[in-house]
């Protein structure tokens, strides 16, 4: 499986999840498509997520207002914590207002988990 089918199947999940929910399309410098999914009557246009296919993972990348999300948030997701260059892993940003993670293509990740399902949930009520 490829990152960008890893990513396809994030987004499916978001589809039928969030139905409202639509995606801006971008060409990075490196050649890269990146899809950002928003909701168009969002007040507060801080939030954003970002997802990018790497050639070896999928990056997703979720910004949130300080103090809305804690590491203790984190932790039941099945991914290790603290983001490395070989494995599935989260990370609070240090200042508190935004989340990455990365889904590595030989580790593939269940994205309807119920504790994964829980917290993008809570993340796509946030933007």
């Amino acid at each position: 499986m490829t990152s960008n089918e890893l990513r396809e199947k994030f987004m499916d999940v978001l589809k039928r999840e969030f139905p409202a929910i639509l995606y801006k399309e971008r060409t990075l410098k490196s050649g890269n498509i990146r899809y950002s999914p928003y909701v168009s009557d969002n007040n507060n246009k801080k939030r954003w997520m970002q997802l990018d296919a790497n050639p070896q993972y999928l990056s997703i990348a979720m910004d949130h207002n300080f103090g809305e999300i804690k590491k203790e948030d984190l932790v039941n997701l099945g991914l290790q914590y603290g983001l490395n260059s070989s494995s599935n892993a989260i990370h609070l940003r240090k200042n508190n207002d935004a989340v990455n993670i990365s889904i590595f293509i030989h580790e593939p990740y269940d994205f309807t988990n119920v504790e994964f399902r829980h917290f993008y949930i809570n993340i796509m009520n946030l933007i």
